[in-house]
Formats: C-alpha cells, sequence, structure tokens
C-alpha cells in the first residue's frame, strides 16, 4: 500500500470511489478541489492524494494547506476527510484508515503547518450510522473536536414535518404566501451574477468580507453541472428573486450550504417559505437527511446566536457533527542575544548604579 498524489488518480476513479463509499460528501469529489484549488484569495496548496493497495484504490484523501492559518484540512476548510472503498470489511477499513491519517499528519508536519483537521458531514452513512455516536476517528490518535448539527428527518411525511415547523415559522410561510412570494429551483449558471450581488449585500450587512466570485462560478460550471449543488430561489410578487438557498445534495442526504437575500427577507417571510421549500424539494428528490448546518447552543458570538435560532425553527435533531484535530506546537525561537555594546552598556550602567548606591 502506496499514497499518490491526485493528479496520477483519473477523476472518473476517484468520484467512483467516494460515490461508492459510506464516507463520500459533495466536498470529497474530484471536481471539488479543482473549484476550491482555483480561487487566488485564498491560494490553497494541493496537497490531495490515494491510497493504492495491490493496484487497487482503497482510498482518497482530499487534502490542502491554508497558508492563511496555517492549517492542513480535508477539502481546503475541514469539509471532507478520508474516503474509504465501500466493499472494504471492518478490519481492513480500520488498517487503512490508520494508513490514510499517518500520511495526513506526516504531510501536515513536513510543511510546517500548525493543525490538521477533518470532519465527517453529519448525513453520510457512516455517521448515520455511527454506533452510539462515538466519534470513529479519535482511536486514530486525533483530538474529538466535534460540534453539533440540525439534521431533518425527509422519511416522515410532509404533515408531521410541517407540524415540527416552530409556530414562528408556520405564521412567517403563511405570511410570504399570503404576499405573493413563490420558491422554485434556479438554474446557477443563468442566476451566478444575481446570486453574487445578493451574497456581496448579505455580508457586507453583516461585517464579513464577500466571498469570491470566483468561488460561486466553480459551483455553477462543477457541482450544479453533476447535480450536488441545488440553487433555490424565492420570488417577490413583482416577480425579483429576493433571497438564494444554495443546497448541497450527495446520496441520501442534502445540507443547507450558502445562502443570501435582500434586507428585510426574514420579515416578510421570505426567507422561511424559501427554507421550507428547500426542504421539500430534497424530500421530493428523494434523498433521506436535510442537514440545516451547524448549531451553537451556548454561542456568545451574536451571528452564530441568531443562525442557531433560525435553524432549530424548521424541525429536525442535532446530531453529532464528527470532527478532530492534530495540532502541532512549533519550536520557541531562541533568545535574542544582545550585541556585545549593548551588554557592555548594560554593565556600565549598572556599576554607575552600584557607585551611586553606595
Amino acid at each position: 500500500m502506496h499514497p499518490i498524489s491526485r493528479a496520477e488518480i483519473s477523476a472518473a476513479e476517484w468520484d467512483g470511489l467516494v460515490h461508492g463509499s459510506p464516507d463520500g460528501w459533495v466536498f470529497s469529489l474530484f471536481g471539488w478541489q479543482d473549484l476550491i484549488l482555483t480561487v487566488e484569495r485564498w491560494s490553497l496548496q494541493e496537497m490531495s492524494f490515494g491510497l493504492r493497495e495491490n493496484g487497487r484504490l482503497v482510498a482518497v484523501v482530499p487534502l490542502q494547506f491554508n497558508p492563511n492559518n496555517r492549517r492542513v484540512s480535508s477539502s481546503g476548510w475541514s469539509g471532507s476527510g478520508p474516503v474509504l472503498d465501500g466493499s472494504l470489511s471492518p478490519a481492513a477499513r480500520d488498517r487503512i484508515l490508520e494508513a490514510a491519517i499517518g500520511h495526513c499528519l506526516d504531510r501536515a508536519r513536513q510543511c510546517g503547518a500548525d493543525a490538521f483537521d477533518f470532519t465527517l458531514s453529519p448525513v453520510t452513512r457512516s455517521s448515520i450510522n455511527a454506533p452510539w455516536g462515538v466519534n470513529p476517528f479519535v482511536f486514530h490518535g486525533l483530538d474529538d473536536v466535534s460540534g453539533l448539527s440540525q439534521v431533518i428527518d425527509l422519511a416522515q411525511p410532509e404533515d408531521r414535518l410541517w407540524a415540527d415547523l416552530s409556530t414562528l415559522t408556520h405564521r412567517m410561510i403563511h405570511r410570504a404566501r399570503k404576499h405573493g412570494y413563490s420558491v422554485e429551483r434556479l438554474d446557477w449558471a443563468e442566476s451566478l451574477d444575481h446570486y453574487y450581488g445578493l451574497h456581496c449585500a448579505t455580508y457586507r450587512r453583516t461585517g464579513v468580507p464577500p466571498h469570491p466570485r470566483s468561488y460561486f462560478a466553480g459551483i455553477a460550471a462543477v457541482t450544479a453541472a453533476s447535480g450536488n449543488s441545488v440553487l433555490w430561489g424565492v420570488r417577490d410578487p413583482s416577480g425579483s428573486i429576493v433571497a438564494c438557498h444554495n443546497s448541497a445534495w450527495f446520496g441520501e442526504g442534502a445540507y443547507y450550504h450558502t445562502g443570501c437575500s435582500e434586507d428585510g427577507a426574514n420579515q416578510t417571510g421570505a426567507s422561511y417559505l424559501l427554507f421550507w421549500g428547500a426542504i421539500l424539494g430534497a424530500r421530493a428528490a428523494g434523498l433521506r437527511w436535510y442537514d440545516c448546518g451547524a448549531i451553537f447552543p451556548n454561542a456568545t458570538d451574536a451571528k452564530q446566536r441568531g443562525l442557531t435560532t433560525f435553524k432549530t425553527k424548521f424541525g429536525g435533531t442535532p446530531h453529532r457533527m464528527f470532527q478532530v484535530q492534530a495540532t502541532f506546537p512549533q519550536p520557541e525561537a531562541p533568545p535574542v542575544r544582545r550585541s556585545l555594546p549593548r551588554r557592555a552598556a548594560s554593565r556600565l550602567k549598572r556599576i554607575l548604579c552600584e557607585g551611586i548606591l553606595r
């Protein structure tokens, strides 16, 4: 068994393993790595690799070094992790996972990173089936830094899903419908410019720098084209799209990936109607789980509190979002030796002070 670079693996072979793996997710895909690497502002450095055993590809690992935070993460920002062949026995899986994580740690140390981390999406088969909610990666020398994510089971009847919405959500959806708002699936490529305008307005409104346009252009060209990114929009009575909801779809899972809106979309009920429409759209497509995204029950940050409140209004249950990391203490800088003239000056000052004290 030996590691090979992503460049030595065809996109078809890489993605074939991802689609057949219980660990596979949108951010594990071959094209997603290309997408994030082409965003110049992020300056990500490619380190992705695969593992072959007796000529057979048994694992792929999306991996990049981010020089801005000096972290090595799976899929740029820890959106994925090691993805193993779905036909492996439990013993073989454990052995290959150990090898994959070992190579990640070696590469992180070699490039002088401060830390290495990865995440397992809560709507992958590996996460859903994790016995007793135990993080499976802590047995491989990594620290458990898991969080929580709000996940909705779409196997329920629609009236049950509706009943699980908060009273405020019911009221806001009724308000939006009464005033003529409607939800529809949008074409990502055709909507790119409008989406990016709303994105910039949303981020500036919340005091956060917008993402580069090239990131969303990549989503429109790569993951939307493959059916793994689905864009929903809500129209106001005049026909204008006032909010967008970008879902990531893979296997049985959907995920609220990105969103944006005009100012006031929450007050009109448009944002509530849009989120509900995205949930129903995923259910109609046959998906089983909808991950509303990370929640922070005890957050002190106002933005995290607001997101948590909004996401939990759509029902669902908190699930563990398995995350792990390893940190690498950097060697301390050697003490700065003072030059001879400065040492001499200090000695002279001490002698003079002693003379005055006598």
